[in-house]
C-alpha cells in the first residue's frame, strides 16, 4: 500500500512545481544596447563586435541595419559618421530573423551599397582669411648729383666741405670734395690739390707732376702760387 502511494505523491509534487513555474511571467527580452561608431568601423565590423551567441553575422548585420536605417545617410551604412550612436537589437530580436533570409538580404544590400558611393563628407570651412599687413614704404633714394661741372656756388661749398673733412682727419673725403670743386674750375680747391700732391698724405703719395698740373690750373684762375725754391747743390 505504501509502495503505491509514493509514485502518486511524487507526481503530485511535480505537477505542483510545473504549475508554479508556469505562473511566473515570461522573462523579458534583452533590451537593445548602444554602440558609438569609431574611426575605421564598418557595419560588418560592428556586427562582429556586438554579435550575440547563437546568431550569425548576417543576422546581426540585417538587424542593426533595420534598426538604424534613418541614421545612415541615404540608407547606406558606408556613410556612417564617426560618433554616430547605433541601436544594437537584443538577442531575441536578432534570432527571430530567418537565417536564409538574412543571407539573401545581405547579398542584395551589398550589391546595392557597392553601386552607390557613400555621400561625401561635408567640406571643412576654410579659416577666415587674414589681411596681410601692408609692406613698409620703400625708402626713397637720395637724388644723384647732376652730371657735369658744379656751379661756382656748388664748387665753393664742396671746397669748404673738403676743409672741414681735413680738420676731422678724413683725408679721403676731403680729397673727393677738392677734386669735385677743382674739376669745376674752383681756384682755391685746385691750389689745395697742388699742395696735397706736392707733399702727399695718407691717401695719395707725393706726385710732383700732378702737383704742378693743379698749381697751373689754380694760376689760371688767379690764385697766387709761390714759386718753388731752387735746389741748392750739395
Amino acid at each position: 500500500m505504501n509502495t503505491i502511494r509514493l509514485p502518486i505523491l511524487t507526481l503530485v509534487i511535480f505537477a505542483l512545481g510545473m504549475a508554479l513555474f508556469a505562473s511566473f511571467p515570461a522573462a523579458a527580452q534583452a533590451p537593445a544596447s548602444k554602440y558609438e561608431v569609431r574611426k575605421g568601423d564598418t557595419l560588418f565590423g560592428i556586427a562582429r563586435k556586438t554579435r550575440h551567441a547563437g546568431v550569425t553575422i548576417n543576422q546581426m548585420v540585417i538587424a542593426i541595419f533595420n534598426a538604424n536605417r534613418s541614421t545612415f545617410p541615404g540608407e547606406n551604412p558606408r556613410g556612417m559618421a564617426i560618433g554616430t550612436v547605433l541601436e544594437i537589437p537584443g538577442k531575441e530580436a536578432v534570432a527571430a530573423m530567418n537565417r536564409a533570409e538574412a543571407d539573401r538580404l545581405v547579398r542584395e544590400y551589398l550589391a546595392k551599397w557597392a553601386a552607390v558611393p557613400p555621400p561625401a563628407p561635408a567640406p571643412t570651412p576654410a579659416p577666415p582669411a587674414t589681411a596681410k599687413p601692408a609692406p613698409p614704404p620703400q625708402a626713397i633714394a637720395p637724388p644723384k648729383p647732376p652730371a657735369g661741372p658744379l656751379t661756382p656756388e656748388e664748387a665753393a661749398k664742396r671746397y669748404r666741405d673738403g676743409l672741414a673733412l681735413e680738420r676731422k682727419g678724413d683725408n679721403a673725403g676731403a680729397l673727393k670734395a677738392f677734386l669735385e670743386a677743382g674739376e669745376s674750375g674752383h681756384g682755391p680747391a685746385q691750389k689745395r690739390l697742388g699742395q696735397i700732391y706736392d707733399k702727399g698724405n695718407s691717401v695719395v703719395p707725393h706726385d710732383y707732376q700732378t702737383s704742378l698740373r693743379w698749381y697751373q690750373k689754380a694760376r689760371e684762375q688767379g690764385e697766387e702760387i709761390p714759386k718753388p725754391l731752387p735746389k741748392t747743390p750739395r
